[in-house]
């Protein structure tokens, strides 16, 4: 199984994630670790309940998360996976923590549909605090392929722009769907047919949706792995994802994480390469 990218990370790679804040990464990890992981999933569709926690999407598919908290598979791919170093390439951090992982199976005419949001509601502020979607399954048009806003999370950004308690709560996105056919909306919809073993990297505030699967016989299955580099800092408000083991209502605003149990250290840029991030002059100091 492999530590490092079956294929490099390219700038063309860094550059339209930076551009887009969404990024496919072509076969990343090979048929061992993909076979290990499908086994790994239909055991968790099997009983949800004992891998980790059902998320609110559970239901008409399968939706759990904090599978990596355990001993076993899910664990194993986050510490031991190339994972970690996709990530840390391509958003340019020197330093990578687990989070949080979440499996999404969606069965053959699964009606579920996961509505346009953003991942505002982790614990976190900053620019590095993506999500690594692994495909365990093919992914297609029919079976429920995640599309996305290309470029939105720079408004995002740019404007302060977050969901819930980490924004101000007024802030709603536009109807995209009705954008689609707007030959005067200002970004695109993108999406990819994935192969097992391809992964699509993308930013905590870029829109996403995903329909039902419409297949008469093909699952959809991938495993979500949410992680922060270097440029990420608490945020301590209620009503954001949790992180088990830690009391985020007692973390320092604007402080980043040090690598504990609960967000572990998984991939340091090697001492031989230059480093990549440059800390603010108040960080630095």
């Amino acid at each position: 199984m492999n530590k490092e990218p079956l294929n490099p990370i390219t700038q063309q790679d860094i550059d339209d994630y930076a551009r887009d804040g969404v990024v496919c990464l072509r076969q990343m990890f090979d048929a061992e670790w993909i076979a290990k992981m499908q086994e790994a999933a239909r055991a968790v569709e099997s009983d949800p309940e004992a891998y980790g926690q059902t998320g609110p999407s559970h239901g008409a598919m399968i939706s759990v998360a904090h599978l990596w908290r355990k001993p076993g598979p899910f664990r194993d791919f986050v510490f031991n996976s190339p994972a970690g170093e996709i990530v840390g390439r391509v958003i340019g951090a020197d330093n990578v923590q687990m989070f949080h992982d979440h499996l999404f199976r969606k069965p053959p005419l699964s009606p579920s549909i996961m509505q346009w949001h953003a991942d505002h509601l982790w614990p976190f502020t900053g620019t590095m605090i993506p999500n690594l979607w692994v495909a365990l399954s093919p992914v297609n048009k029919e079976n429920g392929q995640i599309e996305f806003v290309a470029g939105y999370h720079k408004f995002c950004i740019e404007t302060g722009s977050r969901f819930g308690p980490a924004g101000d709560g007024t802030f709603r996105f536009p109807d995209f769907q009705a954008e689609r056919d707007n030959p005067g909306f200002p970004f695109r919809f993108v999406t990819w047919d994935l192969e097992p073993g391809d992964a699509v990297l993308f930013h905590v505030d870029i829109p996403h949706y995903s329909k039902g699967n419409d297949s008469d016989t093909l699952a959809r299955t991938g495993l979500a792995m949410r992680m922060i580099g270097d440029d990420s800092y608490w945020c301590p408000r209620e009503g954001l994802t949790p992180v088990p083991g830690v009391d985020v209502l007692a973390q320092p605003e604007g402080v980043h994480p040090a690598p504990s149990e609960n967000l572990p250290l998984i991939w340091h840029r090697p001492d031989s390469e230059p480093r990549a991030f440059t800390p603010s002059r108040q960080e630095a100091a």
